[in-house]
């Protein structure tokens, strides 16, 4: 395993524990709880994370990201969201892809961190070094989100 492997799946493995953790902690009448009309609940919160790693474990797999524009991508994520409808829905999606996706960096080699993977939206393309940690990185990201909404909500502890 390389190096930028181990750091990716430990990281993630991380966040992951820091998610399933934070959405234990989601009182079942706050699952689907939002400040305003705009925002994820933490219920699509945790179903974004979990889709999100399947699509990454494709765009790593050189399966170009459907969506044309980021307008477009919000859009089907949101619709693709809205199908997860309980915490263990949600939970099971996240284990599964989080599985997938530890095995997919996980069968990669030397060689392999030095391909050129393209970016969504006309971004470009980063190597394969940087992208092996954008699970855990986009995971971060949301983590932080569901622990705002829980102190909006009131909760105070983490």
């Amino acid at each position: 395993m390389t190096r930028e492997v181990a750091a990716a799946v430990e990281e993630v493995n991380q966040m992951g524990a820091r998610l399933l953790r934070d959405f234990a902690n989601v009182p079942e009448d706050r699952l689907n709880w939002t400040p305003s009309p705009t925002a994820r609940s933490p219920l699509a919160l945790v179903a974004h994370c979990g889709f999100s790693l399947g699509f990454i474990c494709e765009l790593l797999s050189g399966k170009p990201f459907a969506a044309p524009t980021t307008e477009q991508a919000d859009a089907e994520h949101l619709a693709l969201e809205k199908t997860i409808t309980t915490r263990q829905q949600a939970l099971d999606l996240w284990r599964a892809n989080l599985t997938k996706y530890i095995a997919l960096l996980e069968s990669m080699s030397e060689e392999d961190m030095a391909k050129m993977v393209t970016l969504p939206f006309g971004l470009g393309a980063a190597p394969m070094s940087y992208m092996v940690s954008v699970g855990a990185i986009h995971t971060r990201e949301h983590v932080a989100q569901l622990e705002y909404l829980q102190t909006v909500y009131g909760d105070r502890v983490w």
